[in-house]
């Protein structure tokens, strides 16, 4: 990552006031400008055109007749047109998957490395739910009202708790940067197919003990519970379970660390004991992790 890329494009931002902080719940997206959103996702679609990739896989990628998608407001349209400017970000490929809160594309840097560009909604109010993972965190006191503040701020919680966790060894997507609402990380999978989750792989008595072995880490090396931890959001790789969706992560001193962690505990050997292993009590995992 070129932190000069970065820090010019935040410098840009500064200069240009171009309301990419505004906080008002009210504002509606269908109200905004679309004459400049139509011309800002026309520049946007030569951009994202990049280059051929001569294979498709089952994902779709953007090609030169689809247009940038509607669900981005005008200030994300412009962010993102601005980090392809600044280098950050080469090209874009397509979609990888869509949640309510956020979606993720795959993309390259201007080296070719793979990418994933994680781009939080800035129209969705389901980051409401979000309180409980940020009200009581010690390093986020000052919440500002609004959604786009709050999803700001998400995105900055999650690119701030993978690099807490990555920089310690712990085996999650490493991440790249965030601005605003877009959280760069490389890309975990090949040709723009993400891992395998443990959902949707076979799985062992080794990937229950490297998962526990995750969940100890995060808590006694990166002080760090997950607090959303499921089969849903761990890779399976070649080297071994890969934990990821670091949004709800809260530091240790959180209050309700303990009632997090139990829980992920809880999640984790549900799966295994479905899919027919034998595993440790969740009470003693907890000890061990905790003492």
């Amino acid at each position: 990552m070129n932190e000069d890329s970065v820090d010019e494009l935040n410098e840009d931002l500064e200069e240009n006031d171009l309301d990419l902080d505004d906080e008002s719940e009210d504002s509606d997206p269908e109200e905004s400008d679309l004459g400049l959103q139509d011309k800002l996702a026309k520049k946007m679609n030569l951009k994202l055109v990049g280059k051929e990739r001569a294979r498709k896989t089952e994902k779709g990628i953007f090609d030169k007749d689809k247009v940038l998608e509607a669900v981005f407001d005008k200030s994300t349209v412009m962010l993102l047109s601005r980090m392809i400017n600044n280098g950050i970000i080469a090209y874009v490929n397509g979609t990888v998957g869509a949640g309510k809160e956020s979606q993720m594309y795959w993309a390259a840097d201007p080296s070719g490395q793979d990418l994933a560009v994680k781009i939080y909604l800035v129209t969705t109010s389901n980051f409401k739910k979000r309180y409980p993972y940020l009200i009581g965190d010690p390093r986020f006191t000052r919440i500002k009202r609004g959604t786009r503040s709050l999803v700001e701020l998400w995105a900055k919680k999650e690119f701030r708790n993978l690099s807490k966790s990555f920089n310690v060894g712990i085996p999650c997507p490493e991440p790249v940067t965030v601005i605003k609402n877009i959280l760069v990380m490389k890309f975990v999978g090949s040709n723009g197919v993400p891992s395998p989750t443990l959902v949707e792989s076979e799985v062992d008595y080794t990937d229950y003990t490297k998962t526990i072995e995750i969940i100890s880490d995060l808590y006694q090396k990166a002080e760090l519970v997950h607090a959303d931890l499921s089969e849903y959001n761990i890779f399976k790789t070649e080297k071994g379970p890969m934990v990821f969706d670091f949004g709800s992560a809260v530091d240790i001193r959180h209050p309700k660390t303990k009632e997090f962690l139990e829980r992920d505990i809880s999640n984790i050997t549900r799966f295994f004991v479905k899919r027919g292993l034998t595993v440790d009590n969740p009470i003693d995992v907890f000890e061990r992790v905790t003492k």
